[in-house]
């Protein structure tokens, strides 16, 4: 196994600005130059007429990757930041094996190698037998669109090469505290079928977010919903019940939290702590892996209970 020597940061190097952070985040999600550059736009952020040429120049200055080439650094960078403790995601869940070939590769990208140098420079191989590995590499990793989106898949395997270590700062569930007044909130009803109330709470949540005011990650919060209807449906609705509905519930508090509820028919909810630790399932624990905290409460409309993921607005969308 090869070994990743940690990265440093160079002397007297500035914090990441807010359109600099935003960016990685949405690098390692897998969005391309055009749809960062769009989004960056969409949120208000300052754009020069360069584009994104000046915000991966300045992010790798400051995270000391100033020789890595002005196109297709990306992912040398989500490398960097996370290292650093600067990238704006939570740790995705930890990916199957990965055979020597596919991790060689992935840390490749990490270190600022193109495939092209990886195979020639380091392998000593023909480019095309490295586009097989890549091609692997994807499909191993859920299908990653883009180079950045393979290392941010690949974090927690990667992680483990660096020496010296890496602390871990995964998002582990926090104890759930008691929210701020409500600000603004609405509601929707779901049907029964599993598969169309997810859907449908998925475009419900993403067209709702503007009008509650929320600027956090429409992404985030739209996994966030999938998994919690699903996990309704599957355990808080009667067995083929087809007249019955998942009432799902989106607000944000005066701290700019964002609070998403999905009340089922189902009052019990055995060994939820072990449920959120993914000892029981992987739902829960899903949700707090991308960043919420999670509880649950007895509804005070109707015989059944709430389950609730908190996500925090944080210092940028992503």
């Amino acid at each position: 196994m090869t070994v990743l020597v940690r990265p440093e940061l160079p002397a007297g190097a500035g914090p990441l600005s807010a359109p600099e952070r935003r960016a990685l985040a949405l690098a390692a999600l897998g969005h391309d130059g055009s749809e960062i550059t769009g989004k960056l736009a969409e949120e208000k952020y300052r754009i020069s007429a360069a584009g994104l040429g000046p915000i991966w120049a300045t992010a790798a200055k400051k995270l000391g990757a100033e020789r890595v080439r002005p196109q297709g650094r990306q992912p040398e960078l989500v490398f960097r930041a996370r290292v650093h403790g600067v990238l704006d995601l939570p740790d995705p869940e930890n990916a199957d094996w990965l055979p020597p070939d596919v991790l060689g590769y992935v840390q490749a990208l990490a270190r600022g190698r193109t495939l092209k140098q990886y195979a020639e420079d380091d392998l000593h191989t023909a480019v095309w037998d490295v586009e097989e590995i890549a091609k692997q590499a994807r499909k191993m990793l859920g299908g990653a669109p883009t180079q950045a989106s393979l290392v941010y898949r690949a974090l927690p395997q990667l992680l483990r090469t660096v020496q010296p270590p890496v602390e871990h700062a995964g998002t582990d569930l926090l104890p759930a505290v008691r929210s701020s007044p409500i600000a603004a909130s609405l509601q929707t009803d779901l049907p029964s079928d599993e598969i169309r109330a997810v859907r449908v709470g998925r475009v419900w949540i993403r067209a709702m977010l503007p009008a509650l005011g929320w600027m956090g990650s429409t992404l985030q919060a739209a996994e966030v919903v999938a998994r919690l209807v699903s996990n309704g449906v599957r355990h808080g609705l009667p067995d083929h019940a087809t007249t019955h509905t998942l009432l799902l519930r989106a607000a944000v508090d005066e701290t700019g939290n964002l609070l998403i509820d999905v009340t089922d028919l189902n009052r019990s909810f055995p060994d939820f702590e072990a449920a959120v630790r993914g000892e029981r399932g992987r739902g829960l624990r899903q949700i707090t892996q991308l960043g919420a905290t999670v509880s649950r409460f007895l509804h005070h409309e109707g015989p059944g209970k709430t389950v609730r993921a908190v996500l925090s607005l944080g210092p940028v969308d992503h």
